[in-house]
């Protein structure tokens, strides 16, 4: 981590966050620290509370013990209010496994609509800063079609260029390829790979090894609701402090 990192406030606070659904522990006392401009990857088996983590970051989910403060807002667990949640929105880009992209609009639209109606930019500002982002995935050609008309690959990628427009001070995937075919996975990395390059704070959650190694600031370990492990790259991935990460990476580094 860079000296500047060191000392900035936090860009994300959690401590001792504790969620339920039902009698089900989704989220364990969980801890996290993510200073701007980290690159964070989040790992772990099915149900390990990953999508649940970054989730609740940006409260789609909400918590019931814990701490939670994102870009300098403070969220109490007791009163998580209408007004947190789009404050949080107005800073937080997301990018899910399903693209939730609008069939009925082109892509242009679906990149537009989020500035104008959510945060009350101008027509045609939004526009010229959707066609900045789609050239920064590759896909200024593809403004006008509708999301059918693209691949999943591509449709991901527009998925990316809408969370930007936003201008996020952080932006969180949730498994952002997990939902496509094999030779399209590689064109999602890529363009992830290029924000993380520009220095943008990232909370990735992803089986995709290789991108946590070479992208990673740290590397989280989940299981069970619990961060196991955290640790740079290297130290993760060539020295796993736990039995229960070492069967893990035994398992995903196989395939």
């Amino acid at each position: 981590m860079t000296t500047t990192r060191a000392f900035a406030a936090p860009i994300v606070t959690m401590r001792g966050i504790n969620k339920w659904y039902g009698g089900y522990h989704a989220l364990r006392d969980v801890d996290v620290h993510v200073a701007p401009g980290e690159r964070i990857v989040v790992c772990g088996p099915s149900g390990s509370g990953k999508s649940t983590l970054v989730r609740t970051i940006n409260l789609l989910e909400p918590f019931e013990q814990g701490q939670l403060r994102v870009c300098g807002i403070d969220v109490d667990a007791n009163a998580i209010t209408r007004a947190a949640r789009l404050a949080i929105n107005r800073r937080v880009g997301m990018v899910f496994q399903q693209f939730n992209l609008f069939p009925h609009m082109t892509v242009l639209q679906n990149l537009i609509v989020g500035p104008v109606h959510g945060h009350g930019s101008k027509r045609g500002e939004a526009r010229e800063l959707a066609m900045h982002y789609l050239a920064r995935v590759g896909l200024t050609a593809h403004a006008q079609k509708h999301p059918a008309q693209l691949s999943g690959g591509q449709q991901q990628r527009v998925a990316i260029a809408r969370a930007l427009c936003t201008r996020p001070q952080l932006v969180l995937f949730d498994e952002p390829t997990a939902s496509l075919d094999p030779e399209m996975v590689n064109e999602v990395l890529q363009t992830m790979e290029s924000l993380a390059r520009d220095g943008m704070t990232m909370i990735v959650v992803t089986h995709e090894m290789g991108f946590a190694r070479r992208v990673a600031d740290r590397v989280i370990f989940m299981d069970q609701g619990q961060i196991i492990e955290t640790a740079a790259p290297d130290r993760f991935f060539d020295q796993p402090g736990s039995a229960r990460l070492q069967s893990f990476l035994g398992q995903v580094l196989r395939h």
